[in-house]
């Protein structure tokens, strides 16, 4: 499992407070050239999941650079998301060479969208690397900004040729909300999956309807007595909420299997049957490693099931 983000957080502060320049020590004390400031996803860290494997993989990024401090920021809303994007990108860049703000979630698409087309807005060429969403257009100020998406649909798809030749006759798509593309893409890959084998297609229902459906798991573990009673297979895609599924099979074992989300969620509940395990710890390694070694990044990647990244793969019990 990785390790909690709030344990990196703490690490990774201390890491960086001994970068600052200790008054009777300044002739010794590296000089900091580059800094990243990063923004989890709205209330992400520590769902067990997404937001804690991307800790992991900073935590390592940091390790190997040299000269640089990191920054970490989970932001209650969009709008204070917003803020930390707009300090960061004007006055907390002044006292640097290099700033990279990594904004970490899809959900975060639509602000870059129109920071990048707002030609009024000066960020004195400050980077940005925004995860997990649609090749971002060029920029019409002097923003330089990155992307890249982990397509979902060929390990979902693996899934949801899974839960069919399991047997499976009602399964579930349960997404955190319905305006989400990625979440979309999930959810077409295992219902074709699942329609190659049984011509038939699976519910989906959404939990929310905007981002806050990535941790709502009170609410998915009010709605699961429901769910049970009507589904055989879950495939949850809702990051931190999928937690209140995993509450409720561990208090109701007899309920139906489940799929697990980014990495693997077996110790959570005995009814994870397999795991949907994104490797994004490693995608952001590379990114801030080639970064800090002035290896300029793509403007836009796409990775599939075949880059390494993604994968589908079955518990094994004993």
């Amino acid at each position: 499992m990785p390790v909690g983000g709030k344990n990196i957080i703490v690490t990774l502060c201390i890491a960086c407070s001994l970068m600052a320049c200790h008054p009777a020590q300044e002739d010794v004390s590296p000089v900091v050239r580059r800094q990243v400031i990063v923004l989890s996803s709205p209330n992400g860290i520590g769902d067990h999941g997404y937001n804690d494997v991307i800790m992991t993989g900073l935590e390592r990024a940091y390790l190997k650079c040299e000269n640089m401090k990191m920054l970490f920021f989970d932001p209650t809303s969009i709008e204070k998301a917003e803020a930390l994007v707009d300090y960061w990108t004007q006055d907390g860049a002044s006292n640097v060479e290099r700033t990279m703000v990594v904004l970490a979630a899809s959900d975060y698409y639509d602000l870059v969208k129109k920071k990048l087309s707002d030609p009024n807005y000066n960020p004195k060429g400050v980077e940005m690397l925004v995860f997990e969403v649609p090749e971002l257009p060029e920029s019409q100020n002097t923003v330089k900004a990155y992307s890249f998406l982990i397509t979902m649909y060929g390990a979902s798809y693996q899934a949801g040729l899974y839960a069919a030749e399991q047997g499976k006759k009602n399964p579930l798509v349960w997404l955190s909300n319905g305006v989400d593309p990625l979440l979309d893409e999930a959810r077409q890959g295992f219902s074709d999956g699942f329609f190659l084998q049984t011509g038939m297609r699976p519910d989906t229902a959404c939990l929310s309807v905007d981002w806050h459906g990535y941790s709502m798991s009170e609410e998915a573990y009010r709605q699961m007595p429901d769910k049970c009673s009507k589904y055989d297979f879950l495939f949850p895609v809702m990051g931190g909420s999928n937690m209140g599924i995993f509450r409720y099979l561990r208090e109701h074992p007899e309920g139906p299997d489940v799929a697990g989300m980014d990495v693997d969620q077996s110790l959570f509940s005995a009814n994870v049957v397999g795991n949907v395990l994104k490797h994004i710890d490693q995608v952001v390694e590379k990114y801030i490693v080639d970064w800090s070694n002035d290896l300029p990044p793509e403007h836009y990647n796409l990775y599939d099931s075949q880059s390494g990244y993604i994968e589908w793969s079955v518990v094994a019990r004993q």
